[in-house]
């Protein structure tokens, strides 16, 4: 039975928040890899946590499928042509029936 729809705002508990962000994070990155081989296409994500009692300037982590700083090059001389932000969150949302 499906659990139901989670509300998309800032989860106020540190604990469930890290929790939270390392499992949607370990999935993102395997939609990334997915996404790369599926449509043959290249990939960049970097991903920064807010700091945190464990981690005092937040973690970093990058996934690239091919060469990190030459595709973020390419980014900076060609700028992209589409870039998204979180008010563009309803956009991307399902319409439910």
């Amino acid at each position: 039975m499906p659990l139901g729809k989670t509300r998309i705002e800032r989860i106020p508990d540190d604990r469930t928040r890290q929790n939270t962000f390392h499992k949607r994070k370990m999935g993102l990155m395997k939609k990334a890899i997915e996404l790369s081989i599926l449509c043959d296409c290249d990939i960049a994500m970097v991903i920064k946590s807010k700091p945190t009692a464990n981690c005092k300037e937040g973690r970093l982590l990058a996934y690239c499928n091919s060469d990190l700083k030459a595709l973020l090059e390419q980014c900076l001389d060609n700028f992209p042509q589409q870039i998204y932000s979180n008010e563009e969150y309803s956009r991307f949302e399902k319409v439910s029936c």
